[in-house]
């Protein structure tokens, strides 16, 4: 069983290509990983972080899921603010985001998670891809980001040793298992740059990034949260 999972809150439910992108060609994922010789289930599961509306928000977004055979579990963490920020958002992503891992590994059938932000599609075969590198922690491109790394001369396709960005990042169970999605203020370092720290320093294991695999980031050019046009907030 692969996971693949996302975080998504209720202010991103105003644009479809910033709730559902990364569910946009589950169809085709699915068929495309069947494809490869490989029969086991794919599963979309999602957290859902809810404020005093629930679950009402988030109507379009659960149809799609539900049509796709996918889950999910919602959770909510009261820190006093009022509406979202670049200063208060990473500790409810990296909440959402151990709830993922979480659910991936309540499964003892799930070998690996495919984690996307819920605004990052994948192309319809990043399953076989990931598992085409046969390394347990590895990503394809985001030209969003930008993120660069030496190149690694062991494939028969472009592949850097780089940073990945959680919006798109394929994790096998042992990585998953062993560390968790964190922030770490004193240093600034967000959820990224430290999940790459410990998969690095503490599991030994680096990301590699696959060039030739382009996952699609909306909008492709991304300023600070409170620049994307969403009303940012928190009902109490």
């Amino acid at each position: 069983m692969i996971v693949v999972g996302t975080t998504v809150h209720a202010f991103v439910m105003d644009n479809e290509d910033h709730w559902g992108s990364w569910m946009r060609n589950a169809e085709q994922v699915k068929e495309q990983y069947q494809q490869f010789g490989n029969w086991t289930d794919v599963f979309y599961f999602a957290a859902i972080q809810v404020d005093a509306r629930g679950l009402a928000p988030f109507g379009p977004f659960l149809e799609r899921l539900t049509a796709i055979g996918g889950g999910y579990w919602t959770y909510s963490l009261d820190d006093g603010r009022t509406e979202v920020s670049t200063k208060n958002r990473v500790r409810h992503i990296t909440v959402g985001q151990n709830l993922v891992n979480d659910f991936a590994m309540s499964n003892p059938a799930c070998t690996h998670m495919l984690f996307l932000a819920a605004d990052t599609m994948p192309p319809d075969d990043i399953l076989p891809r990931m598992l085409e590198m046969d390394h347990p922690l590895c990503a394809p491109y985001i030209t969003t980001y930008g993120l660069r790394g030496p190149s690694i001369d062991k494939y028969p396709f472009p592949v850097m040793d780089a940073m990945a960005s959680a919006a798109a990042i394929f994790i096998a169970r042992d990585v998953f298992s062993g560390i968790r999605w964190r922030w770490d203020m004193d240093k600034n370092m967000s959820d990224d740059p430290c999940f790459h720290h410990d998969a690095l320093h503490y599991m030994k294991i680096p990301t590699y990034v696959r060039e030739d695999c382009i996952a699609r980031h909306f909008p492709e050019s991304v300023g600070a949260i409170e620049t994307r046009g969403h009303d940012m907030t928190v009902h109490r």
